[in-house]
Formats: structure tokens, C-alpha cells, sequence
């Protein structure tokens, strides 16, 4: 017989036995899913909120770590250098630490209405936006447990003092940094700026800023740290970094004092004459340094944002391509003389107008001046007497030269928005399209290859490559001077000088007369185009002035260039003044002796 109160005692045992170990796992289980728990709200509430705030706050001990600082912009000062006798270098864009005021609702001791009340005054001043800005403020204060609420950026030390003797809990300033640009305006078409792009992505914008952003913005660190399953950094205090690498330095070939004085008589001029807008490039013909390059109108890069119209940011020496007109003139000659089919003294009929097919052209002046020279031409700027010219060199050598000092393409200087112009009039078949061309008309240039094209003259022949960046520097002290391709030859050096010798005649006894400056022989051309709108001239014109000086060893070719001004009606009573007035300062500035006239 079975003894069943035993068999219920022994299997009441077993049971026992059985749940003991699963209540434990359980029990375990539960503790551990606690402590997550725990873990995820201390992460989130604690690690998190230092996080962010030590972002928020004066330490940026993370933020240097894991962000570069952008590299500098400088312009040589040689003035200062000859001074010191050592190399100096002024500052044109850096960077500069703000006060960033910022609120932590979470911890805010007083009601958030009476704070809004006591920093609209102090932070917007402006009594018909400060309505609208206390709202803001009431609307940030709302979100009661966040631990970071920016309320205004680039607020003046006075102020943040004034805002600390309110004594609020919870509102804060740290320091924050932007892009500062010493100078303004001066060099701001040159210069670019850092701004947002149409992805929201921070970088370099336009200009030297936005050419070499890469190389300005330098190479973000890293951080390395455990995380948990949702991807949060669980530890700030372990972290590891790789470290950020700063942006390099990069010095430019202006020269600060002819900079600041053609940027700030180039928009006085401007002004004067009631242009819509205008440009001017000083150029070292030799090496293609740019020495200055100034737009008009221009724009304060530190409030890119107030810039009523964006086409402002334009460097205008280089984005924009125009009909030259009568500057073009000097290349016709150029080719002719090159391939000598025609002299200075070459001669010719001027009846006042030449008719190609359908097409009826005439001088500027409506006028017939009878037996004329090439140089007669370039000094009274004659379209009748280019046409004859580019019949003596024909359709296919013509174009060739024409490429062969630049035009068409872009000159490759190290600047964001480079514009290649158009000559593709060139290949078709009429005669109409060399004919105008040969006057400038039909074929669009920027400034920029003027300079360059001026500058073939100026040196003896050689097609230089324009620079802006004289070096630049890395992080770590390396210096790095930019590759320039080797001038090429691509007229004769008594090419170069016979059409010196015609264009000092321009100034010295043709339409050039205001350019002249007195002591030195000057050479340049000056031009007046009339602007095609719908694909017919208007009575709106370009004005223009190249030249150079002085003609035994040219210091610098300048172009200018001023669109419809109102006042004046010709290039040679609107540019060539300034042409003059700025020559002369730069060759005192460089002690350029005078002439023996």
C-alpha cells in the first residue's frame, strides 16, 4: 500500500525547489530592467542636460575639441613692413567671440512675464520691435523644462552687465564665435563671407571665403564614447577625441593702402557720376598679382543678411561680362601689327561709315575724318578704321588672336563666380561679326581678362595668369605658395612695344586727354559701349578706361569700368578722370620717378 501523505509532502518539496530559482531569475530580471531604468532617466535628465549645457556655457571645452578654428585672411602690409623692416600682415577677416544670451526655463526663479519685461528693453531697443520680441521671449520661457533657450545673439558686454545686475535665475551668456571682418566693406567683393547655404550647411560663401573654404574651415575632431542601445553618449567624463585640426591661414596679393584708396574713390566716383555700378582692377602686368579689385555697389560682409539686393555679393571685376567697345580696339591692332600687315603709320579712307552686307556701320561721331593712321584710329577711337584693320588680318587669324590673349575662357584666378565672356560670334560665317568685334560690339569680356589682355602689352608680350593668393599657411607652420603657369609669349616684344607707343598717343594727344598724368607718360584707351537689351542697343552705355604706367618698366594696368552713368556721356569725361586721379597715387606711393618728357 502507498503511503500517500508522503508522496504529497515529497512532491510539495519538489515544488519548492522548482520555483525558487525562477522567482530569483525573475527577481533578478526586475532589478536589472530597474536599474536601466534608472540609468536612462539619470542619462537623460543629468549627462544629457550637462551635455548641452556645458555647449550653453563660457567652458566650451567640447566645442573646441570637436570644432576647428577657421582660418584667417590677411592682406600684406608694405607700408608697415618697410617701417619695422619685417613682414606685416593686416587682418581682413577672422574671428571674434560674441556674448550669446540664453535662458534655462527649468531652473527660472521669477514669472516668466515680469523677466520678458525687464531684458526686451535691454536686449531689442528698438521700441517698434519690442513688442514682437517679448513675445519671442514669453514663448521660450514657456518651455518650462528645457535647460537651453537662446534669446538673442552678439549682445554687448554693457548689456550682459546690465542683465547680471538683474540677478534672474536662470538667464545666461556665453561666448560664441563668428566671422569678423575688420574692415567692412572694403574688401568685401574680394573677401566673400561665411554664411548658410541652401542646404543650411555653415561654409565659406563667395570670394576668397567661399574658393578656399575647404582649406579656411580646417578638419572637424572626432569623439569616441561608450553608448547605449538609443545611440546616447553615456559618459561625457570618459570621452576620447581626436582632435580638431584648425583651418589655414591664406595671405592675398593686395596691397592694403592702394586697396582702401581705389575701393573708397571707386564708389565716390561712382556716386558722382550716378552710376548704376562699377569696377576697378589694379594688376602687377609682369606677374599677375592682383594688387587691388574693388565692386561698386559693395556690401558689409558682418550683415550680409541686410543686404538689400544678393547681386551685391557680385565681384563685379569678374561675374560680369560686357561688350567692351573701343578698349577692345588695341587687340584689333595688336594682331595687325603682329602679323605686319599693318604699321602705326599704316593709312587708310575714313568715309565715315563701312557697309557689310544689309548693315550699315559708322563712327561713334558720325563724322568722316578722311586720310587717318592706325594710330589716328586709337587716338579718335575711329570703328571704320578697326574694320580695315581686321581685313588686313582676316577672318581665321583674327580669332586666333583674339584666343590667344584670353578671351573666352576663364583666366583661372582663385575666386568663386569667374565668368568666361563670349566671343563664339567669331565662328560664324558673315563678316559682320569680325567687323564688330574689331570694335569691341557682339562679344562679351570681364574686366579681369582687360587686365590680362593690357598686361601682354605692358610686359613685353606675355600672357600672365592673375593671382590673388600670395601663400598659404597650415595649421602647423607649413607654407604653401599656390602653382602659376608660365607666362607665354603670344605677341612679339616690338608688337608689345609699337602698340605702347600708339596707346601713350591715345592719352597724350587723343580721347584719352583726362587720363593723362602730368610727369609720366601714360598708356590707355578709353571705351564707351552701348548696352544690348532684347537683343538691340539701347541708349544705356558701359564706360571703361585700361592702361598703364609707367611705359619704361609698368608698375601696374588698371581697368575701370562704370555702368550707365548719368552724368557724362563718354568713357573719356566719366573713367579716364579717375584712371588719372588713382594712377598718380600709385606712383607716388611706389616713388616712381618722372618721366624726362
Amino acid at each position: 500500500m502507498i503511503d500517500l501523505t508522503r508522496w504529497k509532502r515529497k512532491k510539495s518539496f519538489h515544488r519548492k525547489n522548482n520555483f525558487e530559482p525562477r522567482i530569483k531569475f525573475l527577481a533578478a530580471v526586475f532589478a536589472c530592467l530597474s536599474f536601466l531604468i534608472i540609468i536612462k532617466l539619470f542619462d537623460f535628465q543629468i549627462l544629457k542636460f550637462d551635455f548641452y549645457y556645458a555647449l550653453a556655457s563660457d567652458q566650451h571645452e567640447i566645442y573646441q575639441q570637436l570644432f576647428p578654428q577657421r582660418g584667417s585672411i590677411y592682406l600684406k602690409d608694405k607700408t608697415l613692413s618697410l617701417l619695422t623692416r619685417q613682414e606685416s600682415l593686416y587682418p581682413v577677416a577672422i574671428n571674434k567671440d560674441y556674448n550669446l544670451v540664453y535662458a534655462q526655463p527649468r531652473h527660472m526663479n521669477k514669472d516668466p512675464l515680469e523677466v520678458a519685461d525687464l531684458l526686451a528693453p535691454i536686449l531689442e531697443p528698438d521700441l517698434e520691435k519690442q513688442e514682437a520680441f517679448k513675445e519671442q521671449l514669453i514663448s521660450r520661457f514657456s518651455k518650462k523644462e528645457s535647460a537651453y533657450e537662446p534669446l538673442k545673439q552678439k549682445v554687448e558686454d554693457s548689456k550682459v552687465e546690465m542683465i547680471k545686475e538683474l540677478n534672474i535665475t536662470g538667464i545666461k551668456s556665453t561666448k560664441e564665435t563668428f566671422r569678423f571682418y575688420p574692415e567692412k566693406n572694403i574688401c568685401a567683393n574680394v573677401l566673400g563671407f561665411v554664411g548658410f547655404d541652401n542646404q543650411g550647411v555653415k561654409r565659406g560663401l563667395y570670394g576668397i571665403e567661399g574658393y578656399f573654404d575647404k582649406e579656411l574651415a580646417g578638419q572637424q575632431g572626432v569623439i569616441h564614447s561608450e553608448k547605449d542601445v538609443s545611440g546616447r553618449l553615456i559618459s561625457i567624463s570618459d570621452k576620447k577625441f581626436v582632435r580638431a585640426k584648425d583651418g589655414a591661414d591664406i595671405v592675398l596679393t593686395l596691397d592694403k593702402t592702394i586697396q582702401f584708396e581705389v575701393c573708397s574713390k571707386l564708389k565716390e566716383h561712382a556716386q558722382l557720376i550716378e552710376a548704376k555700378s562699377g569696377s576697378a582692377i589694379v594688376m602687377d602686368p609682369e606677374t599677375g598679382a592682383i594688387i587691388a579689385m574693388c565692386s561698386y555697389p559693395d556690401f558689409d560682409p558682418n550683415e550680409y543678411g541686410k543686404t538689400g539686393d544678393i547681386s551685391a555679393f557680385n565681384n563685379l571685376s569678374i561675374f560680369e561680362a560686357y561688350e567692351p567697345g573701343s578698349i577692345f580696339k588695341p587687340i584689333t591692332m595688336a594682331a595687325g601689327l603682329d602679323l605686319g600687315v599693318i604699321t602705326p603709320e599704316t593709312t587708310y579712307i575714313d568715309e565715315g561709315f563701312v557697309k557689310i552686307d544689309e548693315f550699315t556701320i559708322r563712327n561713334h561721331d558720325k563724322q568722316a575724318h578722311g586720310k587717318k593712321t592706325m594710330t589716328e584710329v586709337l587716338e579718335k577711337s575711329l570703328n571704320t578704321g578697326t574694320i580695315f584693320a581686321v581685313r588686313q588680318i582676316g577672318k581665321s587669324d583674327f580669332r586666333k588672336y583674339v584666343e590667344k590673349f584670353g578671351f573666352g575662357e576663364k583666366t583661372g584666378i582663385q575666386l568663386q563666380t569667374e565668368v568666361a565672356g563670349d566671343i563664339s560670334s567669331l565662328k560664324k560665317r558673315s563678316e559682320i561679326f569680325e567687323a564688330t568685334a574689331s570694335f569691341g560690339q557682339g562679344i562679351t569680356v570681364t574686366s579681369l581678362q582687360m587686365a590680362r589682355a593690357f598686361a601682354a602689352i605692358a610686359n613685353g608680350g606675355k600672357l600672365v595668369t592673375p593671382y590673388i593668393v600670395e601663400e598659404i599657411r597650415e595649421f602647423n607652420g607649413t607654407i604653401i605658395q599656390p602653382n602659376r603657369p608660365k607666362p607665354k609669349q603670344i605677341i612679339s616684344s616690338k608688337t608689345a612695344t609699337l602698340l605702347t607707343g600708339m596707346l601713350v598717343s591715345v592719352v597724350k594727344n587723343g580721347e584719352g586727354k583726362m587720363a593723362n598724368v602730368p610727369g609720366y607718360y601714360i598708356a590707355g584707351k578709353t571705351g564707351t559701349a552701348q548696352i544690348a537689351e532684347g537683343g538691340v542697343y539701347s541708349n544705356r552705355t558701359n564706360h571703361a578706361f585700361v592702361g598703364f604706367a609707367p611705359i619704361k618698366d609698368p608698375q601696374f594696368v588698371m581697368v575701370i569700368k562704370f555702368e550707365n552713368p548719368q552724368k557724362g556721356s563718354f568713357a573719356s569725361t566719366t573713367t579716364a578722370p579717375l584712371f588719372s586721379r588713382l594712377a598718380k597715387f600709385i606712383l607716388d606711393y611706389y616713388h616712381v620717378m618722372p618721366d624726362a618728357l
